[in-house]
């Protein structure tokens, strides 16, 4: 089952015998009731994990992962010794995989004969509300993550960006469930594998020891729990058969040292959820933005919508947006977003089957195109006020020059050729401004000038209950009885791309509206209002999120690609140590950000990262010079 497409996995067939659950499909319960028992001495026993932790204090991360997450029992069991471990690294990363997953009610049943891990299974109770195949990352407590890989468990792994240091081996029986135990997933076990990864299972089964030998894991048998004679534990020493990208273009490069300082180019959507994401992992935040104050310029409309964009076929791009959309409802606080819902009256045109697919609360049919009932608006000046705390300096200065120095930090010059401080991390994060200090980028964005208006409506318009699409955009505040309505938006030359934006004259929006509109309200409405930015765009309309490469090395290493020759291996791409780049969000800047900015501290930070790797792909900087030199020269 192919963790990037429009699906929901399916649930697990489920019956109960003498109190235990049962799955029909491979005829076996999920846990007796010495499952507590079983898991702290197969896993945590198994894979020395106090030991481990304790060796490893003084690391930021240590990853576990798993191979089936059924109940999450051994999730809840690692939580529990993490918590009364002191000597332990910064952050637990745990990843597991599930393509049958149990239902909320299930999993009350499931933990009737465990009332001491009741409380964790609160924590984890949103887990099993997820439908959706792929990726799915969550927070449970401040130094835990939880990466939820929903489909088969080979393809999930495939996709995951990642640097394990114990493996749970988990699920049913290898002779009820051979494809949890294949070659195939445990060469994937060995890509992800660090030197000296460990791994623990309750299985002694001959093929399995013989399928992890053949990867690259040292095996050995020791006693198994209880009554079971053995079962398997090893250490991972080297892979048989190194996997080989012959075409590693899109690398992920982690910081070269721990970074404690991050200057952000850039003080719109993208680089104020960067700055927030940065502070949650103590790093010291510096915005450099002309503006004096956070989400001005083309992020500065006063409401902004959040919704998802979904097309009319499964696809890498619409997951990508629907995983945003997913993300941004879990990044803003209810206090700056009102999810008053979206109605659209020019529909993408998605088939009836794609519309099947996709979940109530995401998307609907509606008589005249769609509506999307979970999502909404944000308010941006409380969110800035909010954003404002996740900043130790802000910088109100232009950005004309950036140098690396000998220890790889980066030196920022003003337009008054001033030398400012030197920064760990440097991210440009600046829209189309951005590419004043990345021209390498030009050939492959495009801009346009934007304009919104805020009227102030009395009295207020009872039908007037969603924001609407329809060619442009209104978003109703029905607190404050405003409308805002944009989507006036001009494409401009190259030449026009850095200067200053004057608001044009409103009443062609507003007009459209009038006509368009649900109500006659807009007829009397008061302009408050206007406000003119400047949106860059990608050529594919994606972002770019991810490291700078080295073009003139890419396309000297890479010169003969559109050769075909397929058998041919081709050297990492080079990367700008410690730079990064965050721009090209478009008009979708305030669903797209929070994921984005997640995704790059977490390839900074090395932590696994939280897009599969399809999906990272499709955002990565170096995808344009990579799809230019596949094509063949003209003559």
């Amino acid at each position: 089952m192919n963790p990037l497409s429009y699906h929901n996995i399916l649930s697990a067939d489920i019956s109960t015998q003498q109190g235990q659950l049962y799955n029909r499909q491979f005829a076996d319960i999920y846990h007796h009731s010495n499952a507590v028992a079983e898991s702290q001495y197969v896993f945590h026993v198994g894979n020395q994990l106090p030991k481990q932790w304790a060796d490893k204090k003084t690391n930021n991360n240590f990853v576990i992962a798993e191979t089936g997450f059924g109940s999450g029992l051994n999730f809840l069991t690692t939580r529990q010794l993490w918590q009364a471990t002191a000597a332990k690294p910064k952050h637990l990363h745990f990843i597991s995989t599930e393509q049958w997953l149990l239902t909320p009610e299930q999993l009350d049943k499931a933990y009737q004969s465990f009332p001491d891990l009741h409380q964790g299974l609160v924590n984890i109770r949103q887990v099993f509300q997820q439908r959706r195949a792929g990726f799915h990352c969550h927070t449970i407590d401040q130094d835990i993550t939880l990466y939820l890989l929903l489909g088969d468990a080979t393809a999930c792994f495939r996709q995951l960006n990642a640097c394990v240091d114990a493996w749970f081996l988990d699920g049913f029986s290898p002779a009820k469930n051979p494809a949890m135990w294949s070659l195939d997933l445990f060469t994937e076990m060995a890509r992800l594998s660090v030197p000296g990864s460990t791994f623990a299972t309750f299985t002694a089964a001959s093929q399995v020891r013989k399928n992890l030998q053949t990867v690259g894991f040292e095996v050995s048998k020791t006693p198994g729990f209880q009554g079971k004679r053995e079962r398997l534990v090893g250490r991972f020493k080297a892979a048989t058969k190194p996997h080989i990208d012959k075409q590693p273009w899109a690398p992920t490069p982690k910081a070269m040292t721990k970074p404690k300082s991050m200057a952000i180019i850039g003080g719109g959507i993208a680089g104020m959820c960067l700055a927030q994401v940065a502070k949650q992992h103590d790093l010291q935040v510096t915005v450099f933005d002309e503006q004096p104050a956070p989400l001005s310029g083309a992020s500065g409309n006063a409401y902004a919508l959040v919704m998802p964009y979904l097309t009319a076929q499964s696809s890498p791009e619409a997951l990508f947006y629907w995983r945003a959309f997913e993300t941004a409802l879990g990044f803003y606080p209810a206090s700056v977003f009102n999810a008053i819902g979206v109605s659209e009256t020019t529909s993408p045109a998605l088939t009836d089957d794609a519309r099947l697919q996709l979940p109530a609360d995401l998307i609907q049919a509606a008589e005249h195109g769609f509506n999307y009932p979970s999502s909404g608006f944000i308010h941006t000046r409380t969110l800035a006020d909010k954003f404002s705390t996740a900043v130790d300096n802000w910088r109100g200065a232009q950005v004309t020059h950036i140098e690396q120095n000998s220890h790889n930090q980066w030196l920022l010059h003003d337009d008054r050729q001033q030398t400012m401080d030197c920064y760990d991390v440097l991210v440009i994060a600046g829209g189309i401004k951005s590419l004043a200090l990345l021209p390498e980028f030009n050939d492959f964005m495009t801009a346009r000038k934007g304009q919104t208006e805020l009227y102030q409506l009395s009295p207020w318009p009872s039908a007037l209950n969603r924001a609407q699409l329809n060619n442009g955009y209104l978003i109703p505040n029905k607190d404050r009885h405003q409308v805002l309505i944009g989507g006036d938006y001009q494409h401009l030359e190259q030449a026009h791309w850095f200067d200053a934006v004057e608001p044009k004259a409103p009443s062609l929006n507003l007009n459209r509206w009038q006509k368009n509109s649900p109500c006659e309200a807009l007829t009397s409405a008061q302009l408050i209002s206007t406000h003119a930015g400047i949106r860059a765009n990608s050529l594919d309309h994606l972002p770019l999120c991810g490291p700078v490469v080295d073009a003139q090395q890419f396309s000297h290493d890479y010169a003969d690609l559109h050769h075909g020759r397929h058998w041919q291996h081709y050297p990492p791409a080079l990367t700008k140590d410690n730079l990064y780049v965050m721009t090209g969000l478009g008009s979708r800047g305030y669903t797209t950000a929070p994921l984005l900015a997640k995704h790059l501290m977490a390839m900074i930070l090395d932590h696994p990262l939280p897009l599969e790797q399809d999906l990272v792909k499709i955002v990565h900087p170096n995808r344009f010079y990579y799809r230019q030199l596949k094509k063949a020269p003209e003559d």
